[in-house]
């Protein structure tokens, strides 16, 4: 199981690179349109959180409790946000099922990452 807890681990330090990142250039999404490149790395991500979710899971019903239990709270709104915001490319899933889709979903996701931001730094320090 120590396997396990190392590629958490690792899985946690790079979404606590990835989102910020992801932040910074969101940033653009205030002035300009964001490219579907953009969109296809935070679903990425996303997908990267999910999995970072799963075995977060998997660890805490194998018996290894995180410092605080918000730790899995945290993770699992890091998870759902990252992949809502994802969706929100124009012609994406979640865009497209929108009754009154926004003219700019850039701004909302900017907006978003920086709430993201917030979340994996709380994950991280309440985790182990």
């Amino acid at each position: 199981m120590p396997v396990w807890v190392l590629l958490h681990a690792l899985l946690g330090l790079f979404l606590l690179v990835a989102v910020p990142a992801l932040a910074l250039v969101g940033l653009w999404g205030f002035f300009r349109p964001l490219p579907s490149r953009f969109y296809a790395t935070l679903r990425g991500v996303a997908w990267v959180a999910i999995l970072q979710v799963a075995l977060g899971f998997a660890l805490f019903l194998a018996g290894f409790r995180p410092k605080e239990g918000l730790h899995l709270l945290y993770g699992l709104l890091l998870a759902a946000g990252l992949h809502y915001l994802g969706g929100l490319e124009p012609g994406g899933w979640f865009y497209r099922g929108l009754k009154d889709p926004p003219k700019r979903p850039e701004v909302f996701v900017a907006l978003g990452l920086l709430f993201a931001v917030g979340l994996v730094v709380r994950v991280y320090v309440t985790g182990r």
